[in-house]
């Protein structure tokens, strides 16, 4: 049994094509909204992070160390710092960090452009331009170009 306020709400599908469109469209403006928002507020966060501690006691230490005096800088240096004493969330963010691994969005963008490639495949097969032959790759000549590139 649906929740009281929801009785009245029509699933998309049950909406004319243009009440769909107007929905998508408003969606989309508030998605450029949000991504635009987004980058605001990274755009100022790198700005806050890039510049100099204004602690003098960390400011020093950041310095005496040979590190660069930056937020950055006094950030990692305390994460590792609190990792060394066993807070094991700060290990964790600097082995997500060191592992360059990727995230979902990273995922998610790779199996679509798998998803892109696969239908590609389909159109370049029914349309024959593909051809079901194996490829031969001839190395018996590949002995006499050997160096011929190392100028380009």
């Amino acid at each position: 049994m649906p929740r009281d306020g929801t009785k009245n709400l029509k699933s998309l599908k049950d909406r004319t094509t243009d009440e769909q469109r107007k929905i998508a469209s408003k969606g989309g403006k508030a998605s450029g909204v949000a991504r635009r928002k987004k980058a605001e507020l990274k755009k100022a966060l790198n700005i806050v992070l890039t510049s100099k501690v204004h602690q003098p006691n960390l400011a020093k230490l950041l310095e005496d160390m040979g590190y660069e005096n930056s937020y950055e800088m006094a950030i990692v240096f305390s994460m590792a710092n609190k990792a060394t004493q066993g807070d094991v969330r700060a290990a964790e963010w600097i082995s997500k960090l060191m592992d360059n691994e990727k995230d979902d969005l990273d995922r998610q963008e790779q199996r679509e452009r798998i998803k892109s490639l696969k239908l590609d495949n389909k159109e370049r097969e029914s349309v024959g331009k593909t051809s079901s032959s194996p490829i031969i790759i001839v190395d018996e000549w590949a002995d006499e170009l050997e160096g011929a590139t190392d100028d380009l």
